[in-house]
């Protein structure tokens, strides 16, 4: 349920028929075939061969959203999102753009900018007429729901696929596959247990497909306490997963091995698989420190470009608004010169105030970060801006931003995962024990929230995992 790229691995060939009825089959079916073998570059290299093929005036979005879709599953994340906002910028077909504004709905799902995507997913949802489509989509808001914490909404979510599933003619497999998900959230684990073996048993169910059976059956387990049995059928998954070569795949998959048997007391066993997690992590960091950061590139363009528009729009407006105040306030001065001095004070803004901070403001803040900083009160994790202006009574909380941005150029949030950060590398270095604590465990103990934001701020400051600077010092 937690893992959004793997729903949509397992759905994604369910739908694909839907949406290219212009291309022809035996295209369609070559395409179907390198995906069904995890051959995603010979699949990409066919379908832009036939993109090539199509006359410039022909409509080409059926294969860039089969062409999307394949770079979605290889985590090219910022071809596919150029490709699709492409192809939205020139159709006019409403269901056509549902399924453009869904694969970018997907690739936000898989970067974890759950609110961009739900975004997308919305509209997907309020203009789809396809029902496999729906299905998904509804799949894919409910496990953003999830992650977000809101069970309301993931409930509401996942209802809603199963309404559609039993009330159409969709491919028994695709049926199947809700039929596992409603069960789960319903803790109905037998019968959800069940429909995974027959996904397994079924020879014409593809790789992640089955991958995500054995996912979903180990889950199952753990739900009712039988962890150890739970193992067999998560190394099953990790087995599967190595085959399609997706770092974020794989730590999902070692993670759950990782935890079921640190709940079983063994530990090293739960220190194999963080072998293998540690490298996935590797690979996904190091793709996503330039990937990612082109991906919100592309996005932060095309917000520039509408902005502009918006802008032009707004200045055209204002314009006419301005000649017309113009004329109306030439009129009433012929009229009435008293009245120029009203209009005067109307049109004129009052300049911004700017963030003035007394001296004994000051001489507290100065305090609190020396406390901090010597006290080591940055590793408490729920140190906040609010929390040390209270402790410190600091009247306002944009005095200590102010502050710190004048003196460090930095926020808040950046000063402190700084001083845990540099923190966490000086002890790494000096403590040996403390080098052999588990990466999340060093995490905790510099005062970060979560082993993700810990390794993500440790890349940004000296360029290299936790985990590789670590192997370095012990080798």
């Amino acid at each position: 349920m937690k893992n959004i790229k793997l729903i949509f691995f397992f759905t994604f060939i369910f739908t694909i028929n839907a949406v290219i009825g212009q291309e022809s089959a035996q295209i369609q079916q070559k395409i179907n075939q390198y995906i069904s073998q995890a051959k995603l570059d010979s699949a990409k290299i066919y379908i832009k061969a036939n993109l090539d093929k199509l006359p410039k005036k022909q409509d080409k979005s059926a294969l860039n959203y089969q062409l999307v879709k394949v770079l979605f599953m290889q985590s090219s994340y910022n071809e596919a999102l150029k490709i699709a906002f492409n192809s939205l910028d020139t159709i006019k077909d409403e269901q056509k753009r549902v399924n453009f504004n869904f694969m970018i709905g997907a690739i936000y799902s898989a970067i974890t900018d759950y609110d961009k995507s739900i975004e997308y997913f919305d509209l997907v949802v309020k203009h789809n007429k396809n029902n496999s489509l729906s299905v998904q989509t509804h799949l894919l808001l409910s496990s953003l729901y999830q992650n977000k914490k809101d069970s309301i909404n993931a409930k509401n979510a996942i209802i809603e696929a199963y309404k559609i599933t039993k009330d159409s003619d969709l491919n028994p497999i695709t049926k199947n596959h809700v039929a596992m998900q409603y069960n789960f959230f319903n803790k109905n684990y037998e019968l959800c247990k069940k429909l995974n073996f027959q996904t397994i048993r079924d020879t014409a169910s593809f790789i992640n497909s089955k991958s995500y059976a054995y996912s979903m059956i180990g889950d199952c387990l753990v739900k009712q306490d039988s962890l150890l049995k739970a193992t067999a059928y998560f190394n099953e998954h990790l087995n599967l997963t190595i085959e399609t070569k997706d770092p974020e795949q794989i730590k999902v998959a070692a993670n759950k091995l990782i935890e079921v048997y640190e709940n079983l007391g063994n530990q090293e066993k739960a220190n194999a698989y963080h072998k293998i997690y540690n490298e996935a992590i590797n690979d996904s960091l190091s793709f996503s420190a330039e990937k990612y950061r082109e991906l919100y590139n592309v996005e932060k363009k095309r917000e520039l470009v509408n902005a502009k528009n918006k802008d032009l729009k707004e200045y055209l407006f204002f314009c006419i608004i301005l000649i017309a105040l113009i004329a109306f306030g030439i009129y009433f001065y012929l009229n009435n010169k008293k009245t120029n001095k009203k209009l005067s004070n109307l049109l004129t803004k009052a300049p911004g105030k700017k963030i003035v901070v007394s001296e004994s403001e000051i001489e507290k803040i100065e305090v609190a970060l020396k406390e901090l900083k010597e006290k080591q009160l940055f590793l408490k994790p729920k140190s906040t801006r609010k929390t040390v202006c209270l402790e410190n009574g600091i009247k306002s909380e944009r005095y200590l931003s102010h502050y710190i941005n004048e003196k460090y150029n930095k926020s808040f949030s950046v000063f402190i995962n700084d001083l845990r950060i540099e923190y966490a590398y000086n002890r790494i270095q000096k403590d040996k024990k403390f080098r052999n604590y588990k990466i999340g465990e060093i995490a905790r103990e510099s005062g970060f929230g979560s082993k993700k934001s810990f390794e993500r701020a440790f890349v940004a400051k000296y360029s290299e995992t936790p985990y590789k600077f670590i192997s370095n010092l012990t080798h």
